[in-house]
């Protein structure tokens, strides 16, 4: 077991560091750091790496707690390892106290080595995938947790490379971290800091002897303020980059090379394709029959226990396919098969779900496997995660705007994912009502659901009875309009994915109109809805600061589109509308439209289109904005002069 490794390590460990407390442990107090938590007061990381991939590396760290939150959330030290492709150390784990004591740590006691539950969670087992958890629980306010880890990298993912990524800044500040690299000087080595923080870092590079030392050091680094909903820390903290792969196209070949192999389709695969081909006579209608099947019949599942590179090898398809079961690189690689036996030109894909990679050195930082056919030209048209077993969308709106590399023969680069058009995600409202006299609205509704809109609906009915489906589309209606009675409400079943998901009802909605001054009232039209689409408030909601330094990720595009047509109300005097706002940017479109046709039909459109899956920090003032005349523009009312009947709306 890698603890019993672990264990006996920390026996045949070096001495350790000498006693006393060291003096750049004085710089960290209270007084210099008043508002952390922690402060990474030193760290010094030496990897050394050989010309076929291999390396080692030795990672000291000095970590000052400084307060009780501080204590809280560094009484568990967590470290992975993936056996099937190195091995973990930890030869040296103590507590130095404010006056200098050291405590050392007992392993045996207060360390649990576990398999990773990350993957676990989506039917996955690894039994290589470790994480080891050293628990301090004698941890007190002003102790400094200091220990040192070796890792050895014996086998790495691909062949006679090296290359990492290295955040050099945290939520808690860093005093000073030293990380050197020393390697072949025949090896080449492409190397760049990112969002660096000015005057925080010092590279040196030295050559002796056949090898070549590089050595950065990142100093006084303030803390990291973390913001709702963000891009990863690795996209916008301060972090080195460093490979010695001199492009994506060299990614792309190797794993063309490791997935190709694979691709060999059984007879059995054959006659499935054959089947489910027949009788469809558009190219679209096949592409649709294959991917339901791999998506809805093999099941999402498996253990990781390849033995090449565990991790991104798929298993041969013929096996996937008669067992029924695999991981997304085995669903993908099966997806790409079954469609070339159908005449489809498709890849297996490597992709970044939720990341952006950066493009300017090369790194093989993939955690998910897709597919994608191309066009006539061969470029990417349609992308396909055969993972996503209950939706109607070949492709989750979460995987837009994400890295990805396309495995091909010539070798491909990086790009994104492209963001779906808003209306591919919509949430259509279409009424048709009249009023009374009295300002009683009665009429009918139908809304239409399709792409995410639809999936989230499904998923929200799929896990309630029938009745249950019913009072929540009853309360969905009601919250948006208070004060609204439902009637007759007719839903399709959430299970049936052959048409977008759809519910209907006739409503009524008593006092719509209030009096004003003398010969004016003013009449709140059903459409006078605040967040009314099914996405509205959720992704909305996310603009909650008033200003901000990092993207905001909002995760998809959406549209929703209200068309209200109403009868009756021009007949009751002159109407005048209310003026409203419209946004046209690369971040929403909204505006509102009304427009009368004789005899006396008032059609009122409300249309609002989220265009962008992140906001930049500088258009981040448009959805704060955007919230606050939303909201304001259901209170303005429609404006009737009863004195003046029969005259057009202004």
């Amino acid at each position: 077991m890698l603890l019993a490794a672990v264990l006996t390590a920390l026996l045949l460990a070096v001495p350790a560091a000498r006693a006393g407390r060291p003096d750049f442990l004085r710089q960290v107090t209270r007084a210099q750091y008043p508002h952390d938590h922690a402060v990474l007061a030193l760290e010094e990381e030496t990897i050394t790496y050989e010309a076929d991939g291999r390396s080692r590396g030795v990672d000291e760290i000095y970590l000052t707690v400084l307060d009780d939150q501080g204590r809280r959330e560094n009484t568990v030290q967590s470290f992975s390892v993936n056996l099937a492709y190195g091995r973990l150390e930890i030869p040296l784990m103590e507590i130095i106290k404010a006056d200098g004591r050291r405590r050392q740590v007992d392993l045996a006691a207060n360390s649990r080595e576990d398999t990773s539950t990350r993957n676990t969670l989506m039917n996955i087992y690894n039994p290589n995938q470790k994480v080891i958890k050293v628990f301090l629980p004698d941890l007190e306010v002003g102790d400094t947790i200091h220990y040192r880890t070796v890792r050895e990298r014996f086998k790495p993912v691909i062949p006679n490379q090296f290359y990492g990524l290295v955040v050099g800044q945290y939520l808690f500040p860093v005093r000073e971290y030293r990380f050197t690299i020393k390697g072949p000087a025949s090896m080449p080595m492409h190397h760049l800091v990112k969002d660096e923080v000015k005057g925080c870092v010092r590279y040196r590079e030295k050559t002796t002897g056949g090898r070549t030392t590089r050595s950065w050091v990142f100093s006084r680094v303030p803390a990291l303020t973390p913001e709702p909903s963000m891009p990863p820390y690795t996209q916008v903290a301060m972090r080195l980059l460093y490979s010695s792969l001199d492009s994506w196209e060299a990614i792309s070949r190797w794993y063309f090379k490791l997935v190709e192999p694979k691709l060999r389709p059984s007879p059995a695969m054959e006659a499935k394709v054959r089947e489910l081909v027949a009788n469809r006579q558009s190219p679209a209608a096949k592409m649709a029959a294959i991917y339901y099947f791999v998506a809805q019949q093999v099941r999402y599942m498996g253990i990781t226990t390849e033995r090449n590179r565990p991790g991104f090898e798929p298993h041969e398809v013929s096996l996937t396919f008669s067992r029924r079961h695999g991981v997304c690189r085995d669903k993908a690689a099966l997806l790409v098969s079954m469609l070339r036996l159908a005449g489809f030109s498709a890849n297996p894909v490597l992709i970044s779900v939720g990341d952006k990679l950066d493009p300017e050195i090369p790194l093989p930082y993939f955690n998910h496997a897709i597919t994608v056919v191309n066009d006539d030209n061969g470029h990417p048209a349609w992308f396909m995660d055969p993972t996503s077993e209950t939706s109607r969308q070949f492709f989750p709106d979460y995987e837009r705007d994400s890295s990805y590399l396309i495995a091909d023969r010539r070798g491909d680069t990086l790009r994104l994912t492209p963001p779906a058009p808003p209306e591919s995600n919509c949430f259509r409202l279409q009424i048709e009502d009249e009023i009374d006299a009295d300002g009683t609205l009665t009429g009918v509704i139908k809304a239409t659901c399709t792409g995410f809109s639809d999936t989230v609906m499904r998923s929200i009915l799929m896990r309630r009875s029938r009745e249950e489906q019913g009072d929540f589309l009853r309360g969905m209606l009601r919250r948006r309009r208070p004060g609204i009675e439902i009637i007759d409400l007719q839903w399709a079943d959430p299970a049936d994915r052959s048409a977008p998901f759809t519910f209907s009802c006739r409503f009524t909605l008593r006092q719509t109109i209030r009096p004003l001054a003398k010969g004016k009232s003013c009449f709140f039209p059903l459409t006078n809805m605040l967040n009314p689409g099914v996405l509205d408030r959720w992704i909305l909601g996310k603009a909650d600061m008033t200003r901000r330094k990092f993207p905001l990720r909002l995760g998809y595009t959406y549209s929703t589109i209200i068309t209200e047509q109403l009868r009756g109300l021009p007949a009751l005097g002159r109407i005048r509308l209310p003026v409203t706002t419209a946004y046209d940017t690369d971040t929403i479109t909204y505006y509102t439209a009304c427009s009368l046709s004789p005899p006396d039909t008032l059609t009122i459109r409300r249309y609002f289109a989220l265009n962008r899956l992140e906001v930049p920090a500088a258009d981040y003032r448009q959805l704060t904005n955007l919230q606050f005349d939303r909201e304001q523009e259901t209170f303005l009312p429609f404006v009737i002069e009863t004195a003046t009947t029969g005259r057009p709306a202004e």
